[in-house]
């Protein structure tokens, strides 16, 4: 525990420090994402999270990790004693154990409910003896005390703008939330211990029961009914992230952009494993997020080491940073302004910014490079914009070698095929389309959709933006019944727009280039300043959302810009989405695809990169912005296009490197 900290909270008694420092040190020690998520809140609120969090760790501990040879007996009676402890001190202020006597300090100066703690101690007890929850309603009596409370608990030191009883139940539902996208995470791990959080009657209606969990954790084969039931898990957990957004905007404001950063990267991990279905499919040892797992009870506030702000290296000059005397400029301070520009006030040439080279480790980039590469897409691949599939006309494209014509049926649905005609081969995607009928205009052979004369169609699917087909023949995986589409805000309150370009590279040097945010503000200068990458993936090994998290300024005029602080994650193989996580547009996203086709005449490899820009605001003005959708996507992919020209000779060059055995790192 810092002095300044201390000193800030207003806690002088040495004894006192001593025990928050005791707390510091396990939170630095076991919670490296509770301790730096602690790094977004004033000084003078970081002990008590440091001793809620010290107190709720060492229970937790008890429970799963005293000795591997303790048994129920003994863990319970070791909770009992924490138990005593406790009581004594929230009765009488002080205590022997230095964790109860920080905690019991901070639950009086916060006016914390003491039956948070005693509902907490509860649900702890129920982990000695049930390992499974027939239903939802079952699972929500302990979820109270193990992460209900947790979010009570930490409320009245962060502050509200409302009466606290209005703020509960969203700050409730936030821990909730926060746990089951843990339980989804963290099947295999639970399972491993004796549990299964997840209630069996949800199981129960996808055909899946523990015994089948423990076959997937123990052959790592998958089972395709145990994706769906995860499946309904997450949407349930969904709805439990909506109930509890509106809190956010309840609290202080020094106190949001902590949570909404937790909100964020845990709402990541949910789609992470709604997306990809491999972690819980197979039930294995998968871990999207946190640089260390954080404890079953994880409610809150807990972002992952991306949440931090950047510790400036020495030497640093103050005025190298962004805001004022050093420290980062918040989110909430973005929002201050009624607009979303803001000027810079010491604007920094291009020659004389922060060199960005030593924090761009080749080792960070191709360990992010890798775990993409083994992410499964179901052998679909991204033919190109939906809207650009019409009803007349048929579109063609060339995916891995294999050449593809689609078009739309009567009905408006995509279809996809081989675009060889099989009669005697002619090109289908110069053919017509006439009611949902492709002709060929060879010889007039025609096609509705249906298999016909040797021609199988492929499995097409239309997500409203871009349009997919799988290629099982060449995919090389299990083939999955739709692609992963990554999270975006509701098209109908959405702008959207995509571009395609053609580069001399291979789709894994596309998604290098996205996977390297360092290079923005340095190779783009026309589009980016004030970039900082504040967090990132770590090389290899340890857990946490496997996400760059970016603060940096888009460019409109002079010195006008527009800051954000932007989510770069790789869902796929062949994907990487950039997600607004604050300021201007948040929500946003915009998805960079990389489909392979093949090689060209001099056998070189070209892969077409389909990016898809869906943006959204909450500006009343934004609904001009979509009635002007039409004007506005020529202006978006021309943006995306001047990138791109830059961006693919950056992963043309990777391409040369690689093939020549002289890639660096």
């Amino acid at each position: 525990m810092t002095a300044r900290e201390l000193d800030a909270a207003g806690i002088t008694d040495p004894r006192l420090r001593a025990a928050y420092a005791h707390c510091r040190r396990l939170n630095a020690r076991h919670g490296k994402t509770y301790f730096l998520a602690t790094r977004l809140l004033p000084a003078d609120r970081r002990p008590a999270v440091h001793a809620l969090y010290g107190f709720a760790r060492w229970a937790d501990d008890l429970v799963d990790d005293l000795g591997t040879d303790a048994g129920p007996a003994e863990r319970a009676w070791a909770l009992d004693s924490l138990q005593r402890c406790l009581d004594e001190g929230l009765r009488g202020g002080a205590s022997p154990e230095p964790v109860v006597r920080a905690v019991a300090h901070t639950a009086s100066v916060h006016g914390i409910d003491h039956g948070h703690f005693a509902d907490f101690m509860a649900s702890m007890r129920m982990d000695l003896v049930v390992t499974d929850y027939p239903t939802y309603a079952d699972l929500q009596r302990y979820m109270h005390g193990s992460a209900a409370v947790i979010g009570l608990q930490i409320l009245p030191v962060l502050g509200t703008r409302v009466p606290q009883e209005e703020a509960a139940p969203h700050a409730a539902a936030l821990g909730v939330a926060f746990q089951l996208t843990n339980f989804l995470r963290d099947v295999g791990e639970d399972l491993d211990r004796g549990r299964v959080y997840l209630p069996a009657d949800l199981l129960a209606a996808h055909g899946v029961d523990r015994e089948l969990l423990r076959w997937s954790r123990d052959t790592g084969r998958r089972d395709p009914r145990i994706p769906a039931a995860l499946a309904e898990a997450a949407a349930l957990t969904r709805g439990v992230y909506r109930a509890a957004e509106p809190g956010l905007a309840m609290l202080e404001p020094v106190s949001r952009p902590c949570m909404r950063t937790a909100f964020v990267l845990y709402g990541a991990i949910l789609d992470a494993v709604r997306d990809q279905g491999t972690p819980c499919c197979t039930v294995a040892r998968w871990s999207p997020a946190g640089a260390v797992r954080p404890p079953r009870w994880a409610g809150w506030p807990a972002p992952s080491r991306p949440a931090g702000p950047p510790v400036p290296r020495r030497g640093t000059r103050p005025d190298a940073l962004p805001g004022a005397e050093g420290e980062p400029m918040t989110p909430e301070a973005r929002r201050r302004s009624r607009l979303p520009l803001r000027l810079r006030r010491r604007p920094v040439p291009w020659e004389r910014q922060r060199p960005t080279w030593r924090e761009a480790r080749p080792a960070v980039i191709d360990g992010a490079l890798k775990r993409a590469l083994a992410r499964p897409a179901g052998n679909w691949f991204v033919l190109g914009a939906a809207r650009g599939i019409g009803a007349r006309s048929a579109f063609g494209r060339t995916v891995a070698g294999v050449e593809v014509v689609a078009w739309r049926a009567a009905d408006g649905r995509l279809v996809a095929g081989p675009g060889a005609c099989p009669h005697l081969g002619a090109p289908l995607a110069r053919g017509a389309v006439h009611c949902g009928t492709l002709r060929c205009r060879w010889h007039g052979l025609a096609l509705d959709g249906a298999p016909f004369a040797g021609w199988e169609p492929f499995p097409a699917y239309d997500d409203g933006v871009l349009a997919w087909v799988r290629l099982d023949g060449v995919g090389g995986e299990t083939p999955l019944p739709r692609p992963v589409v990554p999270s975006r805000p509701a098209l109908s309150d959405a702008v959207t727009a995509v571009h395609t370009a053609v580069g001399g590279c291979e789709p894994e040097d596309v998604v290098a280039n996205r996977l390297d945010p360092w290079h923005g503000a340095w190779f783009h200068p026309y589009s980016f300043v004030d970039l900082r990458v504040v967090g990132a993936p770590p090389e290899s090994g340890a857990e946490g959302p496997d996400a760059f998290v970016v603060d940096v300024s888009f460019k409109v005029a002079g010195r006008a810009v527009v800051p954000v602080t932007a989510h770069f994650t790789a869902p796929g193989p062949r994907t990487v989405v950039m997600r607004i996580a604050d300021g201007e547009g948040r929500g946003s996203v915009v998805e960079t695809h990389a489909t392979p086709l093949g090689p060209d005449d001099r056998g070189r490899p070209r892969t077409a990169v389909i990016e898809a820009v869906v943006a959204t605001s909450d500006r009343r003005g934004f609904a001009l912005a979509r009635a002007a959708a039409p004007l506005l996507r020529p202006l978006v992919r021309a943006a995306s296009g001047r990138l791109w020209r830059d961006d693919l000779a950056y992963a043309e060059r990777r391409r040369q490197l690689r093939s020549s055995g002289r890639q660096p790192g």
